[in-house]
């Protein structure tokens, strides 16, 4: 396996682990949301990450 397969695997691995987490946490409450509703929460999220980033290397 590639070392590009492997970090990709392990990105994957840690993803599942997060929603897992949040699933015990909180359920399914995300499966009756559109996929649209689903896709701007992603973008918000996204987002947020973004502007941690940037103040952070200021």
């Amino acid at each position: 396996m590639t070392k590009t397969n492997e970090q990709y695997d392990a990105v994957i691995a840690s993803c599942q682990n997060v929603f897992f987490k949040k699933n015990k946490d909180y359920g399914t409450a995300w499966r009756v949301l559109r996929t649209i509703s689903i896709v701007d929460q992603i973008y918000i999220k996204a987002q947020r990450i973004r502007t941690i980033q940037e103040k952070n290397s200021k």
